[in-house]
């Protein structure tokens, strides 16, 4: 700003759309805290920040900014000190139960800080605080805290928050090892690789194998008829979320069935219950079959693609997400009727370990788009049989050939 310039000459700044802000601020991650206290009856608060920051090494000074119309934060004024609990990677469910408006500590571990706030227990970190200032800045406050006492708890990854969902850090290393088990999945998934192909030849459609890989799964072989291009590549990742994934959930390497379902937003109950009845649809038959829906198959390939790539953001998955389950009507049919039309967009069985484990699940895809009932029943049977030549091959000696196809199962004709 030159000499002669004044803030009196600046142009009037157009009003600023709190939405728009929200949207442009979101892009810049923050960490995720609860702030905990005791009400002047004694009973524990708690409520989830994304302001928290440190201030001041000397004196020790610490800040939060909750907004003006938080009724926690009003009772919260009433403690005598606060404790910040810094959450860890792996604790959005605890975040989830502070959201609530009662009860938000049921189900929720914790103790008491050397003044009686609660400590949650599994956090990266605590820190108690006295009331050092409350200052107003503009819809929030901007609260200091003078830090009586801290400690670190676990030496493991925080949670964060970026564009208005969790998210974790991931070191390079890390990302390493996540690679190393794909890799093993995909060493693992080529003795398969001869059935798969021959399957891909005898029906003309893709054959793909999946493995769970913790909160993904990702596509670890894939074959396709007289060598055509694949439509997804090994390695392509597709989160755990319903209506996905349900033939893997609950075994290992995939989340329980609580856990995939408490992945459905909070707001789309009637989602949940529908994914319910799914997966327990998918239980009982031991199969899954997914129609096709409004959403293009090409436009799930992008977002497939998005998903997949390392720099994704929680943008690209919660498209993703509101895609698939714009699909979850088409997912898991309460039957398939023998004499009626069909346009499958996949049909998925399991393949287990030796110990019943569902390791991975062999899916069909790019099916003819008019299909009767009865041909679907007969693709499953016949991938049925693929899966088990798959089993047997699993049970051999590391380092042996993978086996060759069960005669009975060549014998199969549409």
């Amino acid at each position: 700003m030159s000499e002669a310039t004044t803030l009196a000459d600046l142009p009037v700044a157009a009003p600023i759309d709190p939405q728009h802000m929200r949207h442009v601020l979101g892009s810049y991650p923050t960490g995720v805290a609860i702030v905990t206290g005791r009400a002047a009856d004694g009973t524990p608060l708690g409520m989830v920040v994304g302001t928290f920051n440190s201030v001041s090494m000397d004196p020790p000074l610490v800040s939060f900014m909750p907004m003006k119309s938080s009724y926690t934060f009003a009772a919260l004024r009433e403690s005598r000190t606060f404790c910040v609990n810094i959450m860890a990677a792996d604790q959005e469910h605890v975040c989830g139960a502070f959201m609530r408006r009662e009860n938000k500590f049921e189900g929720v571990d914790w103790r008491e800080s050397p003044t009686g706030a609660p400590i949650l227990e599994g956090t990266t970190a605590w820190i108690e605080c006295e009331w050092s200032d409350v200052i107003d800045a503009g819809d929030h406050y901007f609260v200091l805290g003078a830090v009586r006492e801290l400690a670190t708890e676990r030496n493991c990854l925080p949670l964060l928050f970026f564009q208005r969902g969790y998210g974790r850090f991931t070191p390079g290393s890390l990302m390493a090892s996540d690679y190393r088990s794909l890799a093993a999945a995909i060493r693992t998934a080529e003795c398969g690789r001869q059935e798969m192909e021959l399957l891909a030849t005898e029906l003309g459609v893709e054959v793909s194998l999946l493995a769970p890989l913790g909160d993904e799964f990702a596509f670890v072989a894939t074959a396709s008829a007289d060598g055509a291009s694949h439509s997804t590549m090994p390695g392509t990742r597709l989160p755990f979320v319903p209506p996905l994934g349900s033939l893997m959930v609950g075994h290992r390497g995939a989340p329980s069935s609580e856990e995939w379902l408490d992945r459905v937003p909070r707001r789309s109950p009637e989602i949940r219950e529908a994914a319910e009845v799914q997966l327990q649809r998918v239980q009982e038959r031991g199969w899954s079959v997914t129609l096709s829906g409004e959403v293009a198959t090409h436009t799930l390939d992008e977002l497939v693609d998005a998903f997949s790539t390392p720099d994704r953001t929680p943008e690209h998955e919660q498209r993703l997400i509101d895609a698939l389950q714009r699909m979850s009507v088409h997912h898991e049919p309460a039957e398939i009727d023998p004499v009626a039309t069909y346009t499958p967009l996949q049909l998925s069985v399991p393949v287990h370990d030796p110990e019943g484990n569902v390791v991975m699940v062999l899916r069909l895809s790019r099916l003819p788009e008019s299909t009767s009932g009865a041909d679907i029943l007969d693709y499953i049977h016949r991938i049925e049989q693929s899966a088990a030549v798959v089993e047997i091959a699993l049970r051999q000696p590391s380092g042996s050939r993978c086996g060759t196809p069960a005669d009975d199962a060549t014998q199969w004709h549409r």
